[in-house]
C-alpha cells in the first residue's frame, strides 16, 4: 500500500514538476503528446488487468442514477459557465469572446478536436485509470474525488501559471464525481468537454492552451 501511494506521489506531483522545470530551462515541453503516451500507457495496463475502459468504476449502475447525473451535469455546464463569466471578469484585462470573434474557423476546429484530443485521454487517464489504479488505497468515495482533483489540477502546473492548476483542480471534483456516481465515463467526458469549450469560447485558453510550451 506504501508503494502505491509512493507511486501517486511521483506521477501526479513529481512528474509535474519535473516537466515544469523542463520548461524552465529552455527545453521544449509538448503536453498533448505527452498525454497521448500516457492514455496509451494506461489502455496497455487496464487491459493487461482484464479491466475495460468502458466498464463502470464501481459496479453497475442504474439507469436511474445515471439518469440523475445527467440532470447533474447540465446544471453544472450551466452553473460553471456562469462562474467562469464571473471569474474570467475579475482575473483578466482582456476582453471576453475575442478568440471566436477574430479567428472563428479556429475556434469551431478546437470545440470539436478538444474533446477528441484531449478531454478523451483525460478520461482514461485522471478517472477510469486512475480509480481502477488507487481504489485499493483511495477507496471510491470523498477521499477519491478530492485527491484525484488534486491530482488532475498537478498536471497541469507544466503550463506555468496558477489559474490552469486551480481551475482544472476545481474541475475536477466535478468530473471524478461524476465518473463515480454515475458509472459513467463517457458522462464524465461530455462534461469536461462542455466546460472546457466554453472555457475557450470565453478566453481561458491564454493559460490553458495545450500546445507546444517554450
Amino acid at each position: 500500500m506504501r508503494l502505491r501511494f509512493i507511486e501517486l506521489f511521483v506521477l501526479f506531483a513529481l512528474l509535474p514538476m519535473l516537466l515544469l522545470g523542463l520548461k524552465a530551462s529552455g527545453i521544449r515541453v509538448a503536453p498533448l503528446p505527452i498525454l497521448w503516451l500516457a492514455m496509451i500507457g494506461c489502455l496497455v495496463l487496464l487491459w493487461r488487468g482484464g479491466k475495460s475502459p468502458a466498464a463502470t468504476p464501481v459496479g453497475e449502475r442504474s439507469r436511474k442514477n445515471r439518469s440523475h447525473a445527467l440532470i447533474e451535469v447540465v446544471i453544472t455546464v450551466v452553473v460553471g459557465s456562469l462562474l467562469l463569466l464571473i471569474l474570467y471578469q475579475a482575473i483578466s484585462d482582456q476582453p471576453m469572446f475575442v478568440f471566436p470573434r477574430r479567428n472563428p474557423g479556429i475556434w469551431l476546429i478546437v470545440l470539436v478536436l478538444y474533446p477528441v484530443l484531449s478531454v478523451v485521454p483525460q478520461g482514461i487517464v485522471f478517472r477510469r485509470w486512475f480509480v481502477w489504479r488507487y481504489r485499493s488505497i483511495l477507496g471510491t468515495g470523498t477521499l477519491m474525488i478530492l485527491v484525484g482533483a488534486v491530482c488532475f489540477g498537478c498536471s497541469h502546473i507544466l503550463f506555468g501559471n496558477v489559474v490552469a492548476p486551480l481551475l482544472t483542480c476545481i474541475g475536477g471534483v466535478f468530473f471524478m464525481r461524476t465518473y463515480l456516481r454515475s458509472g459513467s465515463g463517457w458522462l464524465a467526458d461530455l462534461q469536461h468537454a462542455l466546460l472546457g469549450d466554453i472555457a475557450f469560447t470565453i478566453g481561458y485558453g491564454q493559460w490553458l492552451y495545450a500546445g507546444p510550451i517554450n
